[in-house]
This record gives C-alpha cells, sequence and structure tokens, in this order.
C-alpha cells in the first residue's frame, strides 16, 4: 500500500512538472502548379511556399514562476517541390532563438530572428501576409531596384546575433527593438548592422503601425556599402464584410557604387471573407529615383482561398508586375495550390 502511494505520488509530481514546461513540433507545407514569366521566358512550374514559406519547427516553454516563462523556437525552412533547404542551407534558417517572457516587464529573446519590419509587414500592412510567391509588396532583401513579383524594394528579414525585446501589450500599445551585432568584422571589411524598431496598436477593428529598420553590408576596405533605410506607416481596418489595409513606406539606399536611391513606396489591399471562401486583393506601386535611373513599378496580387478543413487550404493565386522605367519589363505568376499546417 505504501509503495503504492509512493509511486503515485511520484507519478504526480513527475506530471506537475511536465505541466509547466512543454515542446511542440509545428509546421506548414505549402506548393502550388502553375507558370511563371520573367521576360522574356515563361515555363510550366512546380514551386513551394504560394501563401506562404514552407517549414517546420520545435517551439517550447517552461513556467519559471512569478509570470516569467523560458522561451525558444527553432525553425527549419524548406522547399517541397524539392526537398531543399531554404535561407541559405541553414539548419534553422527561418528562426532560431532563446529568451524570456513576462506579462510584466515584455520579451527579451536572443538569435536569429525577425525584423521589427518583417512582423509589421506581413502582420499589419500587407493583405497578403506574406505570400513568398504572390505578394505586391514583397521585395528582395538589400535589392537597390523591386524583384520580379513585388513593388517594394527591400529590407532584412531576418537579422543574426540580434538581441530583441518587445514591450507587454498594454490597452492594444506595444514596442519592439531588434539589434544585430554584426559579427562579421574581419581586418579588411566593416561589419555588418541591422537595426529596426516599431510601435504598434491592435485594439478591436482597428490596427496601425509605425516602422524603421537600417540594414547595413559589409563593406570591403575602401569600397562603400550598401545601406538600406525603410520608414513604414500604415495598418488594417476590418469592416466586417472585409478588412482593408493601407500602407506607405520611403525607402533610402546608398549603394557601393556611390550615390542615393531614393523610393516612394504605397500598397491597398482588402480580404473579403465568405464563408469558407476568402477573397484577397492588393496593389502596391514604387517610384524610385537616384543613380542617373528613374524607375516605375506597379504589382497587383490576387487569390482565393479556400478552406478545406481547419488546417487545410486550397487556393488560387496570381501576381503580375510592370517595371515601366527605364525599360518596359512585365513578369507574372499564377498557380493552383494547397497549404496545410500541423
Amino acid at each position: 500500500m505504501k509503495k503504492s502511494l509512493i509511486a503515485l505520488a511520484v507519478l504526480a509530481s513527475s506530471g506537475a512538472a511536465m505541466a509547466q514546461s512543454s515542446v511542440t513540433l509545428y509546421g506548414l507545407v505549402d506548393a502550388y502548379v502553375g507558370s511563371a514569366k520573367v521576360t522574356p521566358t515563361r515555363q510550366a512550374v512546380v514551386n513551394s511556399g504560394g501563401l506562404n514559406g514552407s517549414r517546420w519547427g520545435l517551439r517550447g516553454s517552461e513556467d519559471l514562476g512569478g509570470g516569467i516563462k523560458g522561451v525558444f523556437v527553432l525553425e527549419s525552412g524548406f522547399d517541397v517541390s524539392n526537398g531543399a533547404s531554404q535561407q541559405g542551407g541553414l539548419l534553422f534558417g527561418r528562426q532560431a532563438y532563446v529568451g524570456v517572457d513576462s506579462s510584466s516587464f515584455g520579451a527579451v529573446s536572443l538569435g536569429r530572428q525577425y525584423g521589427a519590419y518583417e512582423t509589421v509587414r506581413s502582420g499589419f500592412l500587407s493583405a497578403q501576409g506574406n505570400s513568398p510567391a504572390f505578394d505586391a509588396t514583397n521585395g528582395p532583401a538589400g535589392s537597390a531596384f523591386p524583384n520580379a513579383i513585388g513593388a517594394w524594394v527591400g529590407y532584412a528579414p531576418r537579422i543574426n546575433n540580434s538581441i530583441r525585446y518587445a514591450t507587454p501589450n498594454i490597452s492594444g500599445f506595444q514596442a519592439a527593438v531588434v539589434y544585430g551585432l554584426g559579427e562579421d568584422k574581419t581586418a579588411t571589411t566593416t561589419a555588418t548592422k541591422n537595426a529596426s524598431l516599431s510601435l504598434t496598436y491592435a485594439n478591436g477593428p482597428v490596427a496601425v503601425a509605425l516602422v524603421h529598420q537600417d540594414d547595413q553590408v559589409a563593406a570591403i576596405a575602401a569600397v562603400p556599402s550598401l545601406h538600406t533605410k525603410n520608414t513604414a506607416i500604415g495598418g488594417n481596418y476590418d469592416f466586417g464584410v472585409a478588412k482593408a489595409f493601407l500602407a506607405y513606406n520611403r525607402a533610402n539606399q546608398d549603394g557601393p557604387v556611390g550615390g542615393s536611391v531614393k523610393s516612394n513606396e504605397w500598397s491597398i489591399g482588402t480580404r473579403v471573407p465568405l464563408g469558407a471562401t476568402t477573397l484577397v486583393a492588393q496593389y502596391a506601386q514604387s517610384k524610385t529615383t537616384g543613380l542617373a535611373i528613374n524607375t516605375k513599378n506597379q504589382s497587383l496580387g490576387l487569390s482565393a482561398e479556400y478552406s478545406l478543413s481547419k488546417r487545410t487550404t486550397a487556393y488560387a493565386a496570381f501576381n503580375k508586375s510592370n517595371l515601366e522605367k527605364p525599360v518596359v519589363v512585365k513578369n507574372d505568376v499564377y498557380g493552383l495550390g494547397v497549404r496545410h499546417t500541423f
């Protein structure tokens, strides 16, 4: 009888300890079939990442007492069309951080993390979230000019060797700052620098945000580094029958060839829920001046998303972008796909 009571006590205490900490395996697999044109070539494609980039990860937390918990995330991106790792082949290229979170003083984390700009753009400013293939506002990191799909110039979405602090949510207001230490300095190169800061408000149907990010690529000797600054303001409003998005971004870039490039960028979009179907539309535009070249880029993204279940979504999506100056370049991509989360 005593042995049984002891065994029950051990099991109970073990269960209590397990209840205070948890590790979750999660992921998302997204692929589509369709056609893509990058002037002048068109080809049929089976690509990964229509609505979201495919990934798997581990997320954990432990109750430390006093309203404080230890947290970590290890997240790996992959291309489901060929099985290759994304983010340059990094094991946990999407995210890899550890930290502490408190409802009283906020959250502090260390590692490879999303910058404040990426969090705000995909969560507050873009009707398409962060669609790798179809988002009209998606731009490549460190690019002086828009890419084949998105109209906006671009920024570093993730910051290595970074410290992140986010305040608690106070009546809908929250601030965050992310700073990368840039541990790539050598005798002949300066260090990479990344810093971003955001202020957001989300309460009821209203969500607004102001965010700034400064990215500076390492420079070699006397060659100037690529230095990009993005400042965006905007938000969204949920009318019930539809959610409307509006955003403006100012991008300044000093390139290694000297001189500067300035871009005025804006976007407008909407998400319309119709039962199991959600219709999404977004238009973005960028006008860039500098280096004796003036460019204008426009991008339109459309999609229809149908929830087959709580975790599986079928979709049809389309994006068309036009670079009007200094030469006319017209690219597009469309596809039918499926996204499954676990």
